[in-house]
């Protein structure tokens, strides 16, 4: 399993996140760190499960939340789906806790395939979630 993007313990695929992809490219940085008004070194991840003091995400709480609690993944929890994984997934119509359950009904190995599959563009480029759109050529994407 290794050499592909993470997932979070909320749901979220990293690699379908543009921080994840800005980690080698300078011109996406630069980019980002317009939108997040930050310095542009300060964009990039190593990916969900990876954090380092130096990643975007490093304060996540629902990543925090699961370290503390045990589990790899939120649907891991007795509170399943709380609060604050609830309005995290509103934010991106859903998505996390829908791949919260394809992950649960799929396994690991099957889920994966399809992440690759969902988040991939008929060009070849990464699908972001948060814009549902192509980092390379900007086409938007029916993730439904």
């Amino acid at each position: 399993m290794e050499g592909r993007a993470p997932v979070g313990s909320c749901g979220l695929y990293c690699g379908s996140c543009a921080i994840y992809y800005a980690r080698g490219n300078k011109g996406l940085q630069k980019r980002l760190a317009r939108e997040l008004q930050c310095e542009p070194e300060e964009v990039g991840c190593n990916g969900c499960g990876s954090f380092s003091p130096d990643c975007h995400g490093s304060y996540c709480k629902i990543y925090l939340c699961g370290i503390n609690r045990g589990h790899e993944y939120c649907n891991q929890c007795h509170e399943h789906p709380c609060g604050r994984l609830q309005r995290l997934s509103m934010g991106y119509e859903g998505v996390p806790l829908r791949q919260l359950e394809e992950l649960r009904a799929l396994g690991e190995e099957e889920f994966y395939n399809l992440m690759a599959r969902r988040w991939t563009c008929v060009c070849g480029g990464t699908i972001v979630a948060y814009k549902k759109r192509c980092l390379s050529c900007g086409k938007g994407a029916d993730l439904s």
